[in-house]
């Protein structure tokens, strides 16, 4: 015997709206189509500038972001730290970890100004970066200029000698 399939409640002809036994799985779809849609509101309003797009930034640290290039005798990190000295960053090595670790200060309102709205990022980040085997610990340095922090990790010579480039065959 089948069985007629009988209709929902929330469910009419022409809507999207669907309801679903809530299963462990998606117990919290109902809050993130939500927030979703709230985002979507935020992020459509003509002139407005605290869309979800704002809000990601406000909940994401100041931690900056960095490449690493592999160079023939040294692996180059560079860090973006728009704003900050030197004096605001300090830098550990140790275990085969390289740690980054500073606070980028607010700038002060001076009187008579406000700020309409601000999207820049102030506070304290550490950052640590697994870096690879080989390099030559006591030669590492780094240099600070115009917004990047450049560390400059020497391979160390025992590492460069086991490097080796590997021919490719061709089927």
């Amino acid at each position: 015997m089948i069985k007629k399939k009988e209709k929902l409640p929330a469910e009419t002809n022409g809507s999207r709206r669907i309801n679903v036994p809530v299963q462990a799985s998606n117990a919290w779809e109902p809050l993130n189509r939500l927030r979703d849609e709230f985002d979507r509101m935020f992020d459509e309003t003509p002139g407005n500038s605290f869309g979800s797009k704002m809000l990601q930034k406000f909940y994401n640290n100041a931690d900056p972001v960095v490449e690493m290039r592999d160079k023939k005798d040294e692996y180059e990190l560079v860090a973006e730290v728009p704003g900050m000295s030197s004096k605001d960053i300090e830098i550990n090595l140790s275990d085969g970890m390289l740690r980054l670790s500073g606070e980028k200060s607010e700038s002060r309102e001076k009187k008579g100004e406000s700020f309409l709205f601000s999207e820049r990022q102030y506070g304290m980040f550490e950052r640590a970066i697994k870096l690879p085997p080989g390099i030559d610990h006591q030669k590492v340095n780094a240099e600070a200029r115009d917004g990047l922090l450049t560390i400059h990790l020497p391979k160390s010579a025992e590492a460069r000698k086991k490097e080796r480039k590997i021919p490719i065959n061709s089927a």
